[in-house]
């Protein structure tokens, strides 16, 4: 009996032992396969190579990029077919359109008036002949006049013609123009002006007409006295 019980005592003890070597096995199976699945987990950098240069792309593409895009070189680019462009063109917000470009002529155009007359110290000459039916936009205007030592300009006017706007309205409108003392020489004093301007004139469709200069001083003093200036600007159609 004392046999009996010892070797059913024998065999608990070796079944107890293989349930322990079991559950220490299992345990470390499963540590095995934690420590995989976190591995698994991590996430890795892996670079990407395009071996194809030629993407084509077809459709409505949308792309959130976050962070810095960097270009290394600027590629042209081509449109093919002739795609459809809008503009917005409201009163408030206009797209200017230079409709006069194609009948604007540009000019520079000189005269000399000689010397003043003796008895009242007057001269002119004619600048520009405006085309009958055309308009006329002078935009700077250069003058030099020789007067004799110790005088001045009595008076320079630059006279533009213009279509009255009211039936016997004026015809012209006359620029004064202010020259100062350059130089001295020889018995004559210098005396210029240049300066930007923004004039306009224009002719009838019955007729030419033209824009003049006029010049006056002192008819006493001898020697050489008149003005020679330059207009510069364009015609356009009326």
């Amino acid at each position: 009996m004392i046999q009996f019980a010892r070797s059913v005592s024998q065999a608990f003890n070796v079944a107890s032992i293989a349930a322990i070597l079991i559950s220490a096995t299992g345990l470390a199976c499963a540590q095995t396969t934690r420590q995989a699945v976190a591995a698994a987990a991590t996430t890795l950098s892996v670079p990407v190579t395009v071996t194809n240069p030629s993407l084509t792309v077809q459709g409505n593409v949308n792309a959130n990029v976050s962070g810095t895009v960097g270009v290394n070189s600027l590629p042209a680019v081509q449109l093919a077919g002739t795609p459809t462009v809008q503009l917005s063109n409201t009163p408030v917000t206009p797209v200017y359109v230079d409709a006069e470009r194609a009948a604007r002529n540009g000019f520079n155009v000189s005269c000399f008036t000689g010397n003043i007359d003796p008895v009242y110290g007057q001269a002119s000459c004619s600048l520009l002949t405006i085309p009958a039916g055309r308009q006329v936009v002078i935009e700077t205007v250069s003058c030099q006049a020789e007067l004799a030592t110790g005088n001045g300009p009595a008076d320079v006017q630059l006279i533009v013609p213009n279509t009255p706007f009211s039936p016997g309205g004026p015809d012209h409108v006359s620029h004064l123009l202010a020259l100062s003392k350059q130089d001295s020489n020889s018995g004559v004093d210098i005396w210029r002006l240049t300066t930007p301007l923004r004039a306009y004139g224009s002719a009838p469709a019955q007729g030419s007409v033209d824009v003049g200069l006029f010049f006056r001083a002192n008819p006493a003093s001898s020697g050489p006295q008149g003005i020679s200036c330059t207009i510069s600007g364009f015609l356009v159609s009326q």
